[in-house]
């Protein structure tokens, strides 16, 4: 004998339809802020006949562009995580007096426009007046000053610096959010069974904010491949392209007029942005089946 069931009532309904609702402006900002604009870009690229990227990958510069804008992320992404675990770690300690402040301090950098921290470290990083030449001229680590910004060697690694400078504060404020929601129960038990710092880091602080990592590891190299201000105001892409990222390229396409060229940037970076998001997505979702 079969049963009817009864269909749910209104008030269930409502509540079931009550967060599309509530998301679908978002939803609709979202599609206008970034949908339209992708798939433009996408119809300008294809209604050029392909004549766009053709002019990027034949450009003589175009494969240091690409190796600049890799070891731009790659450094720049590694160097936050380090120092951003770092912060993360000493700001929870039990002996540190004044966290609060010291947390507020820390994330000047991060606050501050990054026209102005680039202004300021380029005064820092000058060859002629900059401070830290100046210092480590006075502690006897280098016979003369460091062309910082004007040899093609170092400049990237100095504006990468700027980078971490920047991005490390937003590493250590999301770090200390998870820490928080590790029971103390675990690091307790740990030192009981005498694990040390190292040990307590691996074992238990690493696995239980992984999720967290991956989350400022696809925040930190987004902004990396999007990063125009700092290396603009810093060295224009100089010297000689030595500092020249996909962003730069963009740019200077944009002062010459070339829209096609413009455009093709553009969809060379949603791509390397997309195919950073899927791998994200992929690794988020093997990680939750894994705890379930």
């Amino acid at each position: 004998m079969t049963t009817l069931t009864a269909p749910p009532p209104v008030r269930d309904r409502q509540r079931r339809a009550r967060p599309v609702v509530l998301i679908l402006p978002a939803a609709i900002l979202t599609a206008i802020l970034m949908v339209i604009p992708i798939v433009a870009t996408i119809v300008r690229v294809v209604a050029s006949g392909g004549t766009g990227l053709t002019e990027l990958f034949s450009l003589p510069n175009v494969g240091r562009v690409f190796l600049n804008t890799a070891g731009w992320t790659a450094g720049s992404v590694v160097g936050a995580i380090v120092i951003g675990y770092a912060g993360a770690l000493v700001l929870q300690s039990a002996r540190l007096r004044f966290a609060g402040l010291w947390r507020g301090l820390l994330m000047i950098p991060w606050i501050i426009p990054g026209v102005v921290g680039a202004t300021v470290w380029r005064w820092t990083l000058s060859t002629d007046y900059g401070i830290l030449n100046q210092a480590l001229l006075d502690l006897g680590l280098i016979g003369e000053p460091v062309r910082w910004l004007s040899n093609p060697d170092v400049v990237l690694w100095a504006v990468a610096l700027i980078q971490i400078w920047v991005t490390a504060p937003f590493v250590m404020l999301m770090v200390s959010a998870a820490l928080t929601s590790i029971p103390a129960e675990r690091f307790e038990a740990a030192r009981l069974d005498g694990a040390g710092g190292l040990a307590i880091l691996r074992h238990i602080i690493l696995p239980a904010i992984r999720t967290t990592t991956g989350i400022c590891v696809l925040t930190l190299a987004i902004w990396a491949l999007n990063s125009f201000t700092i290396i603009w105001v810093a060295t224009s892409g100089g010297p000689a392209g030595a500092s020249t990222i996909l962003p730069v390229l963009l740019y200077q396409a944009f002062q010459n007029g070339d829209q096609v060229l413009v455009s093709s940037v553009a969809l060379v970076q949603v791509i390397i942005g997309g195919v950073l998001a899927v791998l994200f997505a992929r690794t988020m979702r093997t990680d939750l089946e894994e705890q379930t």
